[in-house]
């Protein structure tokens, strides 16, 4: 891979090393691709895959969302006993004596 911006190139690289090393969607991506095509193209495609990802969250104006989590899950887990609360103190469940 010798075309385009050596620098983005390197940053993106840097990012895909990083992404496969987490949990989502992209180490997910990288697994599969590990094992055809060794680990040097495996970091290349998964950059030129958050190269597209991010593109199209550009164009769209839209946040990233991995597939891999469930976001709604995330947020109850977050905020349940703030929201247990406030049902407490408006009287929608009774306090406990």
């Amino acid at each position: 891979m010798r075309k385009g911006n050596l620098y983005l190139r390197r940053l993106l690289c840097e990012f895909a090393h990083a992404a496969s090393r987490t949990k989502s969607a992209f180490q997910s991506k990288f697994q599969s691709l590990i094992i055809r095509r060794g680990y040097k193209r495996a970091i290349v495609a998964l950059a030129h895959k958050m190269l597209r990802t991010i593109f199209f969250m550009l164009k769209r104006g839209e946040h990233y969302r991995d597939s891999a989590i469930n976001y709604e899950q995330l947020s109850v887990q977050r905020n349940a006993s703030r929201w247990i609360k406030a049902l407490t103190r408006f009287g929608f469940i009774p306090a406990a004596a």
